[in-house]
């Protein structure tokens, strides 16, 4: 006998019933850089000049090229890269910390490329690929044993995040003339997204705009039921609802009401 799931909590958790636009965090990062590549040249401003003032020149050095690089990019494929990128990683991470918190790791990390790229580098560079290289190491970072497709090969996340930091830095250090991209900024990016995960407490409490919680440490109980939902919830992946057990679907609904009653934002 088949049950139709009719949980509305369940079917907004795993099932993503609501899916109308929403404008948190990820999604305006997003609008913004689409509004930034294209408005610009649709009332006459020229790419080079826009370019020159407000990417990260190091030639001729202003203090908000160093927010400001993040928000252009070198043509559409770059920008669609990015905001892929940012899109399909940077939801599931916003959707924990919240978009205080994710917004402030975003902006952080490019700030933190920039610093990098001004440092090492002596061209003009744009776009966001440190802030959004940043979000994926996060996201191996808080998912290390979730499953990728690396170049269509599956692996953990874990393992995708070590073999892309031993590629830019491989490319970085063969610095072949015809490769116009930042590997210094890639870098720069997630090594500041390393330092605000591993000690963003310490380093960042301090800042007016960045509030760090006390985060209360699960019981081995609350550990076992969660690594368990997470079985569950790979199993339901791989094998769609009519694969799981009745146990399991209970187990599912429970902790769907569980996350409804207490939502809290980290």
């Amino acid at each position: 006998m088949r049950y139709q799931y009719s949980s509305d909590g369940f079917q907004k958790d795993f099932y993503g019933k609501n899916k109308k636009f929403k404008l948190n965090a990820v999604n305006s990062l997003i609008l913004i850089n689409l509004f930034i590549s294209f408005f610009p040249s649709q009332i006459g401003f020229n790419s080079d000049t826009i370019n020159q003032i407000f990417g990260l020149n190091s030639d001729n050095f202003k203090i908000w090229q160093l927010f400001t690089y993040m928000f252009l990019h070198a043509g559409l494929m770059h920008l669609f890269f990015n905001m892929f990128l940012l899109w399909m990683f940077g939801k599931q991470i916003e959707s924990i910390w919240g978009p205080k918190k994710f917004i402030s790791y975003y902006l952080i990390a490019g700030l933190g490329s920039g610093g990098f790229i001004w440092l090492l580098s002596n061209s003009i560079t744009i776009g966001a690929s440190g802030a959004v290289m940043a979000i994926l190491f996060a996201y191996g970072y808080l998912y290390p044993n979730r499953t990728l497709l690396f170049y269509l090969i599956p692996m953990k996340a874990k393992y995708c995040i070590l073999i892309l930091i031993l590629t830019e830095l491989s490319q970085e250090l063969l610095r072949n003339p015809s490769d116009n991209v930042s590997h210094v900024g890639h870098l720069g990016g997630m090594f500041v997204g390393y330092l605000y995960l591993k000690f963003g407490k310490q380093i960042f409490s301090k800042i007016p705009f960045i509030k760090v919680k006390r985060v209360k440490h699960k019981t081995k109980k609350e550990e076992k039921s969660t690594n368990n939902i997470d079985i569950i919830l790979d199993k339901l992946k791989l094998e769609g609802w009519d694969g799981l057990t009745e146990d399991e679907k209970s187990k599912l609904y429970q902790a769907s009401k569980e996350k409804e009653d207490h939502n809290s934002i980290n």
